[in-house]
């Protein structure tokens, strides 16, 4: 999916001119920005790798949390600013909720067929060959109300009606399915690759969310984002421009050069280096690159998701983007 790029790397200080922004103008304001340890918050490891929101004249912190889950109740605490890439979609739409206007979109990471970063996997050699078989089998997900309806209805679409999944640590997917004690897990990346790797688990199918909740496995399913609080927009919007244009590097240099990206998986993650070689390339979509197909796409991740009364009210995406 073609993206419009922001500026190269080394258009930096004028980027912060063209915003009003000094370069390297150090802001009075700390950000701390709260990601768990997965392969679509890339962008932020880079932008914090690089410098590049030092360059920008901001002081910011990446804050590791174990799962989405906690990294939106850090949100809601105001333990945290903001968010990076990865953060489930749903689970910062709940906080919205119990919370208005509590928050806006920087960016989204994006799944497809293309852009793998939901799947399937199985023990390696399994008789599996596709999500229908797996009628009457014992299935895993991920924590929280976002993976287990995704789960639900990915299968349902598949036309297994007799599964229910069961909640497990993402992190424990690869060694749940290897040892049997599931027969399938819905995850996301890196563990089919980790699973891959280590030749316990191969992916079933891939992009899954695309190809069955979307209806087309090359429509983009927004199932991450980056967000940043309307409290610190109000407070200190200099501060939050400053981040932006940090930000907008970090996924500039992603999307140039993925293979000198990967190296910031070692500061941020525990991931093996075998593994970083070998994580598939994410898509990503800034909030001032949205087309209105793309929002449509992204709205229907929340209707999904109000419709089965996860979100007791309708949001409107159009309005929860950031606006420069």
């Amino acid at each position: 999916m073609k993206r419009r790029s922001f500026v190269a790397a080394t258009a930096a200080a004028g980027a912060l001119s063209a915003l009003g922004v000094p370069a390297r103008a150090q802001s009075g304001t700390k950000i701390l920005v709260g990601y768990w340890p997965v392969t679509a918050a890339l962008p932020f490891f880079v932008a914090s790798q690089m410098g590049y929101f030092k360059d920008a004249g901001v002081d910011v912190e990446l804050v590791r949390f174990s799962d989405q889950v906690k990294v939106t109740e850090a949100l809601l605490a105001g333990r945290i600013a903001a968010t990076a890439t990865g953060t489930g979609s749903t689970q910062l739409a709940l906080a919205e909720i119990a919370s208005p206007n509590f928050f806006k979109i920087l960016g989204a990471n994006l799944s497809s067929e293309k852009s793998v970063l939901d799947e399937f996997i199985v023990a390696k050699g399994s008789p599996f060959k596709r999500i229908a078989d797996l009628k009457g089998k014992k299935v895993a997900t991920g924590v929280g109300p976002q993976a287990m309806l995704e789960a639900k209805r990915i299968l349902l679409k598949a036309g297994v009606t007799d599964v229910t999944p069961t909640e497990l640590a993402p992190a424990e997917h690869v060694a749940a399915v290897a040892s049997g004690q599931v027969d399938a897990a819905y995850t996301y990346e890196p563990n089919g690759t980790v699973g891959r790797i280590i030749g316990q688990t191969e992916i079933l199918e891939s992009g899954v969310r695309s190809k069955y909740l979307l209806g087309d496995g090359n429509a983009p399913w927004y199932g991450g984002a980056a967000v940043v609080t309307t409290e610190l927009l109000k407070s200190d919007p200099a501060a939050v421009k400053k981040f932006v244009v940090g930000m907008k590097h970090g996924f500039e240099h992603v999307r140039s050069d993925i293979n000198s990206s990967r190296i910031a998986y070692a500061k941020f993650t525990s991931f093996d280096p075998k593994l970083v070689e070998a994580i598939p390339p994410i898509s990503y979509t800034l909030y001032d690159e949205f087309t209105p197909s793309e929002i449509g796409y992204f709205q229907q991740n929340y209707d999904l998701f109000f419709g089965e009364k996860i979100l007791t009210r309708k949001l409107e995406v159009a309005s929860m983007l950031y606006k420069a």
